[in-house]
């Protein structure tokens, strides 16, 4: 009857103990929990307004009269101005601009490749 007696006060002492702790620590964690969808709510707002404000730079209208604007000597590219890979290779640039930009053109579709089998763009 003593053991059943020094274990049960045993068992109560720590539960005694648990319980507060185990009290405190939920309302910090609804303290936190309520913080962060707080946050999440102000990101959602920011989102809706960052999506009126590119929809309003990116309207037609708008662009229209700003190419107007800025884009006035503007023509369409020519056939001569557009070279192959082949062509620009075989050309007369400089050796170390040239190998540049192969190691550009190779890494791009090594990234690439890696990409689109990731599942990625």
């Amino acid at each position: 009857m003593n053991k059943f007696v020094i274990i049960s006060l045993t068992i109560l002492v720590a539960i005694g103990v648990c319980v507060p702790t185990v009290k405190y620590e939920v309302v910090f964690l609804r303290k936190h929990l309520k913080k962060i969808n707080e946050e999440i709510e102000k990101l959602e707002d920011d989102a809706k307004v960052y999506a009126a404000e590119w929809s309003c730079l990116n309207s037609p209208k708008r662009l229209k009269m700003l190419a107007a604007k800025y884009l006035k000597n503007m023509k369409p590219m020519e056939r001569r101005q557009i070279m192959s890979y082949e062509e620009f290779a075989s050309s007369e640039f400089e050796t170390s601009l040239r190998d540049a930009f192969k190691t550009f053109l190779d890494n791009s579709l090594i990234e690439n490749s890696s990409n689109m089998s990731k599942g990625g763009r």
